[in-house]
């Protein structure tokens, strides 16, 4: 039966008279730094070297984070007499071992060098994505730790969200302002359409891209930064706290159009119908109003970034962008038909070939055919089951609170891999990742040993 984590509670001495104090609670403080580095720092910002993407600072803490979460799994001693299983553990290991399935007999097709060094650095980003989840599910463990990375991930993101704003109407552009000394620009995998300023369109409108390697990612970043900023709007710790949150979420509300992506539209309907259910009446009229007051306002300052958006979701059968995907459908039948199990390999579909699917699901489909279909099933419907897990696990109206927050985050991110290639971009995707092992942090369910199952039988016999 499923139970939250806990931890042991003070008792009295022998005597009656000493208290032995409670376990220390320690916060993670190199995740959380990882959550603040995620959104402030471009992806692309990098140490040269060979390593490219892979160098920057955000990847090389998944990769650290991945190996202490191995470490701990093989050194640290279990002495509980329950047995204990983690849900979240072992989707993320199925998750994990299918793909690894699918690497193992793409190997077996030898292909030119830069399509085997596109595997390899696929399943490092694998390894790495896992580990992370994997650390955060299991060194979490209480609701204090929670509120300070979700704190730390919503002054980053808002950081972020900030810095659109600015490109979007004004020609103040700060995403290169926490750019290191020394490091460089790996243009080569910034994404499509990212420059050093501002000058992929829409419709006549400027797409802001903030410090996200594109617009797209940009957009659904700000999307899930909404119900995030209005978690600690009603539930930080003081009045001070909670005022610049709600400025926060009214910047987040506002950086979502300026992105002029579907993508975000979807990112936050989707986390919406979730963080909704923690709303009373009142709270959704006071909500609606502001928003709609402030997306007026954005409109004002900048009248392109209506229109552009409106015509994107509208006039989608003249958007180049959709007829693109459109012609992709049939070079994936294709690659399916003549690859249905196992696909063309984990990161065997360049770019060059295949070109930008944007869309997840297809690109699970070429690189893992029905293999690469299944994991991202089980990932989404881990992250799904996820939310009711720490909804059971939740105590008190914050820590509930908390969980729909952390649900809708993951739940928006998950809805836009429809639209666009969502683990082809740094940022959303470790940030997926950790939501993830969030969610499932505070949940295991136990079962009895082999000798205790027998002697419940034998006292079962006996009467």
């Amino acid at each position: 039966m499923g139970r939250p984590v806990t931890t042991a509670a003070p008792h009295n001495g022998p005597l009656g008279n000493f208290v032995h104090p409670p376990p220390r609670e320690r916060t993670p403080w190199l995740l959380a730094f990882l959550c603040l580095l995620i959104p402030i720092l471009p992806s692309y910002s990098v140490p040269p070297g060979p390593l490219k993407s892979h160098g920057s600072p955000a990847a090389m803490i998944t990769i650290v984070l991945s190996g202490l979460a191995v470490l701990g799994f093989v050194l640290i001693t279990r002495t509980a007499s329950t047995r204990t299983v983690r849900p979240g553990v072992v989707l993320l290991l199925v998750y994990f071992l299918t793909l690894l399935t699918v690497y193992g007999v793409g190997v077996f097709h030898k292909d030119s060098a830069l399509l085997e060094a596109s595997k390899t650095r696929a399943l490092i980003l694998v390894v790495a994505h896992v580990g992370v989840a994997l650390y955060a599910l299991t060194r979490v463990e209480t609701a204090r730790q929670r509120s300070v990375l979700l704190g730390c991930l919503a002054v980053g993101l808002t950081y972020n969200c900030a810095v659109g704003l600015l490109q979007a109407s004004t020609s103040i552009d700060l995403h290169l302002l926490l750019h290191p000394p020394g490091f460089v620009l790996n243009v080569a995998d910034m994404g499509r359409g990212t420059n050093l300023s501002v000058t992929e369109e829409r419709f006549g409108a400027k797409r802001a891209f903030g410090t996200s390697g594109h617009s797209i990612e940009y957009s659904v970043l700000a999307a899930v930064t909404v119900p995030l900023t209005i978690h600690f709007a009603r539930y930080a710790a003081n009045r001070q706290r909670r005022l610049l949150a709600t400025m926060a979420a009214v910047v987040a509300l506002l950086a979502v159009p300026v992105g002029v992506s579907r993508s975000g539209i979807v990112a936050l309907a989707a986390a919406f119908l979730i963080y909704v259910w923690t709303f009373n009446l009142r709270q959704l009229g006071v909500a609606v109003v502001t928003g709609a007051v402030g997306i007026l306002i954005l409109f004002g300052l900048s009248p392109a970034t209506g229109p552009a958006l409106w015509k994107t979701i509208t006039n989608s059968s003249q958007d180049g962008s959709v007829l693109e995907r459109i012609e992709d459908y049939a070079t994936v039948s294709r690659t399916f038909q003549d690859h249905p199990v196992f696909g063309l390999g984990l990161g065997a579909s360049l770019p060059s070939e295949y070109g930008f699917l944007d869309n997840e699901w297809l690109q699970a489909l070429v690189q893992g055919g029905s293999f690469g279909v299944a994991a991202m099933i089980v990932l989404a419907s881990g992250g799904i089951f996820g939310v009711a897990a720490a909804l059971r696990g939740a105590t008190t109206r914050h820590e509930r609170d908390q969980a729909c927050a952390t649900g809708a985050m993951l739940t928006g991110i998950l809805a836009s891999s429809f639209t666009f290639d969502l683990f082809s971009y740094q940022q959303v995707t470790i940030l997926f990742f950790i939501l993830f092992g969030l969610l499932w942090s505070n949940f295991t369910t136990s079962y009895p040993e082999v000798g205790s199952m027998r002697a419940v039988a034998d006292r079962a016999s006996f009467g």
